[in-house]
């Protein structure tokens, strides 16, 4: 896209703001400012700021048809929090659709912003390609019978189509026990090797592993592992904490180790970074999960009584997850409930009570090291990458089937020869 094309949309974005400009304050620092039992309205306004950056939040665009696969409500969203990452589900496969939108949605925020994805689908001539990690198993246990040099091209294949679609963060690989692999370190390695020349963060999952007889969208059954079992079963990590700035947690139950769900838990984090050494970024799993739970007796504990009355149960969650450790909160959902847990989670924040003292620093402490590490990658971030709609064509051709998918893939050297050009010129220098 030209300059002149790109400052043509941005300009469009700001009259659908019109009705809520930019700095427009979230509705808690407008209606609740009282004096002595709350922090003083400059330390909220600055709060704020900060707490958007926290913020992981899905963005889409269903029943939406408008130049953009994106709904204004959450253009408007993204630009007053200035929230600090986003997973697009545009509900649209057209490439060029896709990649206009997040080249928009990275011109909304001041900071560089995460454009996040799990699974992404772009249509080619006539069919669909899917990219990603968002398989049941994960990227490497799907694929644990390709031999190497083919999954060595599916990962270039793959982290080629995320970066030429705008996606700056790949939300895997996944790398826990789920995953079912002997050589799922040295995989997990050529997948961020791929991932890294095309200019994507590689976010690796799901610390510390997936029960392999439960979906966590529903429930966590208690595992009831000790803990050297449990420290057997995430030493993958250990093995890979230098290979990538962030890693995600789930919502895993194992009371040996912990009363608490790994989300909530200062304990499961302090092993991470004590077991492991990782010293990056940790985010969560997706937070409104937890509402599938029928079982919420794994739910319980955290603040409790007057410190949280009136406050959105997702807030509630986020801020046991930011309490545990967390940086990054991944919060699902509509517009509108995404602004609920954030006035909640920040109406929280600024009351004069222990966990409002504690949150605050937690907030400060996980905005400081998010503002250090994006500035530390600011280039890539904010890197366009601009390729012809042909390239992504040859490579959705070369995968076989009606709807073509990379678990489907063999290794085609004629084709790979016709689409090399291009993905090294979309490749970091």
């Amino acid at each position: 896209m030209s300059a002149a094309a790109r400052r043509a949309m941005i300009f469009a974005l700001i009259l659908m703001l019109a009705a809520a400009p930019a700095g427009a304050q979230p509705a808690s620092l407008r209606n609740l400012s009282q004096p002595g039992l709350r922090i003083p309205p400059q330390q909220e306004t600055q709060l704020a700021s900060e707490l958007g950056q926290l913020f992981i939040i899905n963005v889409d665009g269903f029943d939406w048809s408008g130049p953009l696969a994106l709904a204004p409500a959450f253009v408007e969203l993204v630009t007053r929090l200035q929230i600090g990452g986003v997973i697009p589900h545009y509900a649209s496969v057209d490439y060029e659709r896709i990649r206009r939108t997040n080249s928009a949605l990275s011109a909304l925020t001041a900071a560089p912003l995460l454009i996040c994805s799990d699974i992404l689908s772009l249509r080619g001539k006539s069919r669909t390609g899917t990219f990603g990690d968002g398989y049941v198993g994960g990227f490497l246990g799907r694929f644990k019978a390709m031999p190497d040099a083919e999954f060595d091209t599916l990962a270039a294949l793959n982290a080629f189509a995320l970066a030429a679609a705008g996606i700056n963060v790949a939300l895997g690989p996944t790398v826990d026990t789920s995953t079912d692999d002997p050589r799922t370190v040295d995989r997990a390695r050529l997948v961020i090797a791929e991932l890294s020349r095309f200019g994507l963060t590689p976010v690796l999952k799901h610390f510390p592993f997936l029960p392999t007889t439960a979906n966590l969208h529903h429930a966590s059954p208690d595992m009831k592992l000790p803990l050297a079992e449990a420290e057997a079963r995430f030493s993958v990590f250990r093995q890979l904490s230098t290979e990538t700035g962030i890693m995600m947690t789930t919502h895993l139950y194992d009371s040996p180790v912990d009363g608490s769900l790994a989300t909530f838990s200062p304990v499961w984090n302090a092993l991470l970074r004590d077991t492991t050494g990782f010293q990056g970024l940790l985010m969560t799993d997706g937070l409104l999960m937890l509402r599938n739970y029928a079982d919420r007796s794994v739910l319980a504990g955290g603040p409790s009584g007057p410190e949280i009355a009136g406050i959105d149960q997702t807030a509630v969650w986020a801020a046991r997850a930011i309490l545990a450790g967390h940086d990054f909160i991944i919060v699902e959902g509509s517009a509108a409930q995404t602004d609920r847990a954030f006035n909640g989670l920040l109406d929280t924040a600024c009351r004069r009570t222990e966990i409002g003292a504690l949150l605050r620093a937690r907030i400060h402490e996980s905005a400081a090291r998010i503002a250090r590490w994006k500035q530390e990658h600011r280039a890539t971030l904010q890197r366009q990458v601009d390729v012809p709609v042909s390239a992504i064509d040859a490579v959705i051709d070369a995968l076989p089937g009606a709807q073509a998918d990379l678990a489907t893939f063999r290794f085609d050297a004629k084709m790979m020869a016709a689409v090399a050009p291009v993905m090294t010129a979309a490749a970091v220098k």
